[in-house]
């Protein structure tokens, strides 16, 4: 892995991030040896300790003198309920690199449960854009984004589509966007997903339903998502009323 010196500290941060995630480590496992990492990245062990001060800092390791560094807590991409964050920002604040991959994008007959989120009747064929978000190169949230017949009327230009579903959106429709609603709930993958998340079939994940309204309270998107659950939390904070 070659390390770019403008960025070094964050590249081997990232690095060490993704070799913990990719290596399935968990609490007490330990890393390689300092030298081994320095050597494999090209850089100095100065610069190396200076990136594991920092994921000490975070708790992420623990480095114990004489005997090596051990992982403390395995390092999740946390996501709030409570407003709204793209994928994208969600997986750099974590320390990784945002990958997307379009799988498929296809007109077809969608399932009762999106017609009745979209208002759109059972014969209507519906867009739907299938997509995988990775962090680096480990996949963690794989969606499937319905649009509702307004979306096709506004000829939008699916080549300016960067992965980032709202933005694309708010700034291709004539009518503001207004809120999303989302149910989240545990669930077993399935296996014509757990492929994608490279997940074996029954794994609990995260999965999120999500519908996009503009201000005039008009459904545009519908989303099934589903969330590796092993290194994505989702939190939310509820406040207590005592008038």
């Amino acid at each position: 892995m070659a390390i770019n010196t403008s960025r070094r500290l964050h590249q081997v941060k990232a690095y060490l991030l993704n070799y913990i995630s990719q290596n399935q480590l968990k609490r007490n496992d330990q890393l390689p040896s300092e030298a081994a990492i320095a050597k494999s990245l090209g850089v100095s062990r100065n610069t190396l300790r200076e990136a594991y001060i920092s994921l000490e800092n975070e708790g992420i390791i623990v480095r114990r003198h004489g005997i090596g560094t051990f992982v403390a807590h395995p390092p999740v991409i946390r996501d709030s309920l409570n407003e709204f964050s793209p994928f994208a920002k969600l997986i750099q604040d974590s320390g990784y690199k945002p990958n997307f991959q379009t799988l498929s994008m296809d007109f077809v007959l969608a399932s009762i449960e999106v017609n009745d989120a979209l208002n759109t009747l059972p014969s209507k064929k519906l867009r739907c854009i299938k997509r995988l978000v990775l962090a680096e190169q480990q996949p963690v949230i794989y969606v499937e984004d319905y649009f509702a017949p307004a979306v096709e009327e506004a000829a939008l230009n699916w080549d300016d589509f960067n992965g980032n579903m709202v933005h694309f959106l708010a700034v291709s429709l004539d009518s503001p966007l207004h809120q999303i609603q989302s149910r989240i709930r545990a669930a077993a993958i399935s296996p014509d997903i757990s492929q994608y998340l490279e997940l074996a079939a029954g794994t609990p994940i995260l999965s999120v339903r999500s519908t996009i309204y503009t201000v005039d309270n008009r459904p545009v998107t519908y989303s099934k998502i589903c969330f590796n659950s092993t290194i994505v939390e989702l939190d939310i904070v509820r406040i207590i009323r005592t008038t």
